[in-house]
Order: C-alpha cells, then sequence, then structure tokens
C-alpha cells in the first residue's frame, strides 16, 4: 500500500475516533526510513480546549488496535498521538490562517531564489501561495514546494515573577 493510501485510511480510522471525543485532527505524518525500516506514524489532534495526555493515550489505544487488525503497515511500526505543541507543523497553507504576523519556519524540497529555508512572519494567505517577511525582504512562497512548515514559539518574557 502506497503512503496516500495508508494516509487515507488512517484518516478513516481515526476520524470517528475524534469526533466522539470533540477533537480535530490537525494532521499526519508518515515517516519511514529506507528500505521500510523505522516506521513512524504521528497523528497530531487538536481542539478548541487543549489536548491532553489521556486523550491522546485513548485515541492511541484504539487506533493501534485498529490499525494492527486492518494490517495497512507491513512489519513493525511506531505510532505516536499527541498535539501539535506550541511549534506546530503545518499540513496545509489553510492552517496557517490564525497566524497571521506569528513567526513561521519553511523548508522547501526545492530552491527559490537559491534558498530552501525560510524564517519569517507570515503576512499573507492566498492558496496555494503565502508570503513570509523577514528582515530583508517579502518572499511568496508556494505550498505546493513545502517540504516542512511549522510556527516558530516566541517567548515573551515579561520579566522575573514578583519583581517589577
Amino acid at each position: 500500500m502506497e503512503k496516500n493510501e495508508i494516509h487515507a485510511k488512517i484518516l478513516e480510522m481515526v476520524t470517528p475516533l475524534c469526533q466522539a471525543r470533540d477533537l480535530e485532527i490537525w494532521g499526519i505524518d508518515l515517516l519511514f526510513g529506507a528500505g521500510g525500516r523505522h516506521k513512524i506514524v504521528r497523528v497530531y489532534l487538536d481542539s478548541a480546549h487543549g489536548v491532553g495526555i489521556d486523550e491522546c493515550a485513548e485515541i492511541s489505544r484504539h487506533l493501534s488496535l485498529a490499525l494492527d487488525v486492518d494490517d495497512i503497515i507491513p512489519g513493525a511500526f511506531t505510532l505516536e498521538v499527541s498535539s501539535p505543541g506550541l511549534e506546530r507543523p503545518f499540513f496545509s497553507p489553510e492552517q496557517m490562517a490564525g497566524y497571521i504576523g506569528r513567526t513561521i519556519r519553511v523548508r522547501l524540497d526545492k530552491p527559490l531564489e537559491g534558498r530552501k529555508n525560510f524564517k519569517g512572519s507570515l503576512i499573507a494567505i492566498n492558496p496555494p501561495m503565502f508570503t513570509l517577511s523577514d528582515d530583508s525582504a517579502d518572499f511568496e512562497l508556494n505550498w505546493e514546494d513545502v517540504g516542512k512548515a511549522n510556527l516558530v514559539y516566541e517567548h515573551h518574557d515579561q520579566g522575573k515573577p514578583g519583581k517589577r
């Protein structure tokens, strides 16, 4: 079974599990090493109220059983279920809409103007295109060229607690 088929089947399996718990599927990563070794299936969950470890563990248990019964991933694999975290990966440009003005890191599959890596403030989204601005210029990027994109966590230090 090809990666796209495996992805679709996992999405089909996990969707009802998440809907029953008011969770959103943020994305699914399939990381298969060379020769099919070191297979990792990552499922990211999100919700308006946040996602706790108990919810991740419950989804993981149910999904693991379903994957074992259907045997859609040949051989051994590791299943990871978690929230997207502070530096959440993006799986579509539409997911970035709530992050205008925030810093995004992007790695392209093929170079643009001699560069593959970009980090800057997200200033516009018009799928499949989006625009990042760094200190030197604005870069209009095509989502179809993106290998990886994620939010950059920026801690806003407000001083030491108790000191003003």
